[in-house]
C-alpha cells in the first residue's frame, strides 16, 4: 500500500514513511476538511501517476509466548479429585502459541509466521521484540505482533480473557532519525506521531477482532473482560501494530482446570487464529485501512 501523510501546521508531508517532502501549505476547515495547496496536490497526483501500486499485505505474523525457561510466569494451584496440581503460565502460552502458529502456517503458506520461542527457553524482554523489529519489510509489506500470556490475581475469583494494547496517548520512538538525514530534529516527533497514530488504530482493531473471536470460541465458559490499555514492555517496544492477550487466570480454580486442558487450549488457539485471519482479511481488503 502507499499512503501520503500530512500534519496540520507542518510544511512537511511523508510518502510511505520513507520519502519526506516539504513545501506543504494547508488549513483545516470548520467542517473538518483538510485542504492542501494546488502545487502540493499536483505533486502528490504526479507521484501516484508515475507508479503502479499493489495492495499492501501482512507479510509477517509474530507470535510471542511469554516467559519460558527459568521464568515460569504466573503459577497456579488447583485441585482435581482431591489431588493438588500446579500450572505454569509458560507452558500454557507455549502450547497455545504453537497451535496458533501451526494453523496460521497452513492458512498462509505465503506469509512468515515467526515465534519468539518455540520451546521452553528463557528470553529477555528486549530479545522478544527484537525478533520482530529486526525484520526488514519490503515496500507495501506489514507485520503484526501478538504476545500471549496468562493472568494471575490475589483475588482467586478473578477469571476471564482480555486483550491489551498501548494507550492512544503513549508515544514510542518508531523512526530511525538517520533515515531522514539533515531534516530538522523538530520534524521527527511529528512524523513519529503520524506513524504511531496509524499503529494505534490498527492495534485497537486487531484487539477487537481477537476479543470477538475468543468470545465466540470460549465465551460460554469463560468471561470476556474486554479491551485494556497499558504500556507493557513487549507492546510498547514492538514497532508495529501489537497487542498482548491474557488467556485466563491460573489462580482461579475453575479456570486453572480449563487452562490445563489441551482441548481448551485448542479453543483458545482457534480463537486467536480466527481473530488474526479476520484482521488480515479486512486489512488487505481495505489496503491497510486506507480505503
Amino acid at each position: 500500500r502507499t499512503i501520503v501523510r500530512f500534519s496540520k501546521g507542518s510544511p512537511w508531508y511523508l510518502v510511505n514513511m520513507n520519502e519526506l517532502r516539504t513545501g506543504l501549505k494547508s488549513e483545516l476547515t470548520a467542517d473538518g476538511r483538510f485542504l492542501i495547496d494546488s502545487e502540493t496536490a499536483a505533486d502528490v497526483a504526479a507521484f501516484f501517476e508515475q507508479q503502479e501500486f499493489e495492495a499492501g499485505g501482512v507479510r509477517y505474523i509474530v507470535i510471542d509466548p511469554g516467559h519460558g525457561g527459568k521464568d515460569p510466569g504466573a503459577i497456579g494451584h488447583y485441585t482435581v479429585s482431591g489431588e493438588k496440581k500446579s500450572l505454569n503460565e509458560k507452558d500454557v502460552v507455549l502450547q497455545t502459541a504453537l497451535e496458533t502458529a501451526d494453523m496460521l502456517s497452513a492458512r498462509y503458506p505465503d506469509k512468515e509466521i515467526l515465534l519468539t520461542r518455540g520451546d521452553d527457553r528463557y528470553l529477555k524482554l528486549e530479545e522478544r521484540t527484537e525478533v520482530a523489529n529486526s525484520v526488514e519489510l519490503a515496500e507495501g509489506e506489514s507485520m503484526i505482533f501478538i504476545s500471549i500470556h496468562a493472568n494471575a490475581s490475589f483475588n482467586t475469583k478473578a477469571r476471564g480473557f482480555e486483550v491489551w494494547y498501548l494507550p492512544p496517548e503513549y508515544r514510542r520512538d518508531l523512526l530511525d532519525e538517520e533515515r531522514f538525514g539533515e531534516v530538522d530534529s523538530d520534524v521527527i516527533p511529528i512524523l513519529n506521531t503520524m506513524l504511531e497514530e496509524e499503529y494505534t488504530i490498527e492495534s485497537v482493531i486487531l484487539g477487537e477482532k481477537l476479543l470477538a473471536s475468543l468470545d465466540e470460541e470460549v465465551g460460554d465458559i469463560s468471561v470476556n473482560r474486554g479491551p485494556k490499555e497499558e504500556s507493557w514492555f513487549v507492546v510498547r517496544n514492538a514497532h508495529m501494530p501489537s497487542v498482548l492477550i491474557e488467556l485466563g487466570f491460573v489462580t482461579n480454580q475453575e479456570e486453572a482446570v480449563l487452562l490445563s486442558s489441551s482441548s481448551y487450549l485448542k479453543k483458545l488457539s482457534k480463537g486467536i487464529y480466527n481473530g488474526i485471519v479476520e484482521f488480515i482479511n479486512d486489512y488487505e481488503l481495505t489496503r491497510g485501512y486506507s480505503d
